[in-house]
């Protein structure tokens, strides 16, 4: 099956674009009902691990996944962040730190070096480990016993996960993590990702047995009015708990367990 690729974008400022006591009165709301229906999917597990994935590349998805981890550390979480996307990492760019020792080197032999890949950001509660150097063989790394292992460690010192993988439609690196995921978030971008290619990345995920707990629908423009003024009741970030133009995926409407909307104007 082929599936469309989709051009990569310029380089990204991102500046400004993690949620801060400034972020407009929706974008916060978006955040939270996004986390309050993601506990909804943790199976009762001590420290939930999410997959955060997306159709192709400048969905937001890295974006998206970065300012989630940040509502759920303000609910004093301890929460880490792991950049998985091995061949177009920008966890660092967002966080403004530099890759340094990440993901890669502890996949590649340095496991027992988990303390200096662990990085502290600006947000209390939050952790992050970057993706480190590129190297040859990610999606081999990601399928390593040393993955699953590294994991397991991890879980015992966080209360969440989140793992940012590669746009599925591209690259198969969020499958060999089936087994250490609580579930996989697939991001959506209105009116980039059309109909046809959603269900040719969610049939590919269906065939891979993967365990879908939701879509995240990115980029809303949705005309408004009422009391929240020109955000209307959540503004131009959508309605949520709806598919909106994505109900009529018939069979995959299943997997929608927690379809959020957010307009963020920038994608990784």
């Amino acid at each position: 099956m082929k599936l469309k690729l989709k051009q990569q974008s310029e380089e990204k400022n991102y500046e400004g674009k993690l949620l801060n006591s400034k972020s407009p009165f929706a974008i916060n709301e978006a955040f939270r009902t996004l986390r309050t229906n993601m506990f909804y999917t943790s199976k009762g597990e001590k420290c939930p691990v999410y997959g955060i994935t997306s159709c192709f590349a400048n969905s937001g998805k890295s974006l998206i996944i970065s300012n989630t981890a940040i509502t759920f550390a303000q609910l004093n979480k301890k929460v880490l962040l792991i950049d998985c996307d091995l061949r177009n990492s920008v966890i660092h760019k967002i966080f403004g730190v530099d890759k340094g020792f990440g993901i890669s080197e502890l996949l590649a032999g340095s496991g027992n070096a988990v303390d200096r890949a662990l990085r502290k950001t600006q947000y209390e509660n939050l952790s992050i480990i970057t993706s480190g150097g590129t190297p040859p063989n990610p999606t081999e790394l990601l399928a390593s016993d040393r993955m699953e292992k590294l994991i397991n460690i991890l879980k015992d010192h966080f209360d969440i996960i989140f793992i940012d993988l590669p746009p599925i439609g591209l690259v198969t690196d969020a499958a060999v993590l089936n087994e250490i995921v609580t579930g996989f978030a697939v991001v959506v971008r209105s009116g980039f990702d059309d109909k046809r290619d959603l269900k040719a990345v969610l049939g590919v995920m269906e065939q891979m047995d993967l365990k879908i707990i939701g879509f995240i629908l990115n980029d809303v423009n949705v005309k408004v009015a009422g009391k929240y003024g020109k955000y209307g009741r959540y503004g131009r970030y959508g309605r949520y708990g709806r598919y909106g133009k994505y109900q009529k995926y018939g069979k995959y409407q299943k997997y929608g367990k927690y379809p959020t909307s957010y307009n963020n104007n920038y994608y990784n």
